[in-house]
């Protein structure tokens, strides 16, 4: 049975976490197909789904993808409905208005057998910044895959609240005994933000995906969009450059070692 949970971050405190970490490993669904042992995703700022061309980049990118991990994704775009085999989706909402709601939406082919929102505010224009976090059976193994999917806070003073919204999924990525995969657009455009994510990644045994060439976009030299992993082996990474957001889709396949 699938567990619905919400976690809602106010400062430092985390509400109900303690529910998402106690559906780690729930039941499968009686129609669950395991992943791997090659899991192909794509993580990309959509940028609203708001530029010509974007469904049609969306389905060249993810069609053959498991996973799709979607930023500044549009309930009003219906991007799901652009990739018909991507039949299982987990939304965790951010910004909202009069017309519409955006946040992170990530796409499979499989169910997953847990799905927890978080949600941290940006202090400075008070709007939300969301990670949705599902888990997914492996083939041949009683582990699960951990996948988080990732908006970090962008206008802050400090780093406060962009380590507290990390430091949410911490008490989780630590419970979690099998591989972990994060994706999204972390912000990470100065050397002080970054160096958040290194300690971030060095505490809980991540590494970054590579790319060659790095043509991830970046602001002040600083690339923005990551994907992390651990126990997962990256068997190929590429940056697609694109005019349909102001962010380039990432594409990687990985595989269970």
């Amino acid at each position: 049975m699938l567990l619905l949970c919400q976690a809602v971050l106010a400062g430092a405190e985390s509400q109900d976490t303690a529910h998402c970490i106690a559906g780690l490993g729930a039941e499968q669904r009686q129609n669950a197909v395991p992943l791997g042992p090659d899991i192909h995703i794509v993580s990309w700022n959509i940028q609203k789904a708001g530029n010509p061309g974007w469904a049609e980049d969306l389905q060249l990118f993810a069609s053959g993808a498991e996973l799709a991990f979607l930023q500044e994704a549009s309930v009003s775009a219906a991007i799901p409905g652009n990739l018909p085999e991507a039949g299982f989706l987990a939304f965790a909402p951010g910004y909202r208005n009069d017309s519409d709601v955006t946040g992170v939406l990530t796409l499979s082919r499989y169910p997953p057998s847990l799905e927890c929102d978080f949600s941290s505010d940006e202090p400075l224009l008070q709007t939300p910044k969301a990670a949705s976090v599902t888990e997914y059976p492996l083939a041949g193994r009683d582990e699960r895959l951990l996948a988080i999917n990732i908006h970090s806070v962008n206008f802050s003073f400090g780093l406060q609240r962009y380590r507290e919204q990390l430091a949410a999924l911490s008490t989780l990525i630590q419970r979690h005994t099998g591989p972990v995969l994060i994706a999204g657009d972390l912000n990470t455009w100065n050397n002080y933000r970054m160096q958040a994510l290194n300690d971030f990644m060095a505490a809980h045994d991540l590494s970054a995906v590579r790319f060659l060439p790095d043509l991830r976009t970046t602001v002040f030299g600083n690339a923005l969009d990551h994907v992390l992993v651990r126990g997962l082996q990256t068997a190929s990474a590429v940056v697609i450059p694109v005019e349909t957001s102001d962010h380039n889709p990432l594409l990687v396949s990985l595989r269970l070692p």
